[in-house]
């Protein structure tokens, strides 16, 4: 299994220039674009879950046909990601709409008829293919081989250190508490 992980510190691993820049750097040359950010909460990790369980936005939205209107945005909706809630057919996704992710009109993948509902954005962005992970308040054990991690087997992500960079295949990452009642936190990224 060839795939490419690395512990970095947070400096050496992400350089971010000052506001307003748009690329960062993941390995000295590489030029990554942010595409954008969740957070798995410490409920969804008493079991073993994927990137697919990360909270992207949560929302009101209303919508008809394939255009879904949103607004009261706390997070960052992207393309790829599941939406969730009443009135959204099981597995329709975002399929575009405002880059920043905030509030305004996006197209799904499938009909719905939410009508200011509170609405749920998850999973892994569009060409997100590298990510930057850090455990918080509690520590995460996590596997990327096709297992599932157990509170005692799987690599150890240690609350408040520095996140792990992860450039592999990032649907096959699962995590699960290891102690208390941890959050993951999770930066994804597009490489050339």
């Amino acid at each position: 299994m060839n795939l490419k992980i690395k512990a970095l510190l947070l400096a050496a691993a992400l350089a971010v220039g000052g506001a307003g820049h748009s690329k960062a750097q993941m390995q000295p040359g590489q030029s990554v674009v942010p595409v954008g950010v969740c957070q798995i909460a410490a409920a969804s990790l008493s079991s073993s879950v994927g990137l697919s369980a990360c909270l992207g936005a949560s929302f009101t939205g209303t919508c008809t046909g394939t255009s879904l209107a949103a607004s009261s945005v706390a997070g960052s909706i992207r393309p790829g990601q599941v939406l969730a809630g009443t009135g959204i057919t099981a597995g329709t996704t975002v399929v575009s709409g405002p880059a920043a992710g905030g509030a305004g009109t996006y197209v799904t993948s499938a009909p719905c008829t939410s009508s200011a509902q509170s609405l749920t954005a998850s999973g892994i962005p569009t060409g997100a293919n590298a990510a930057m992970i850090q455990g918080e308040t509690a520590n995460v054990r996590w596997r990327d081989d096709g297992g599932a991690p157990t509170t005692s087997v799987g690599m150890i992500l240690v609350s408040g250190q520095a996140p792990v960079t992860y450039a592999g295949t990032l649907s096959a990452l699962r995590f699960i508490a290891a102690t208390g009642s941890p959050l993951v936190n999770v930066s994804f990224y597009r490489a050339p």
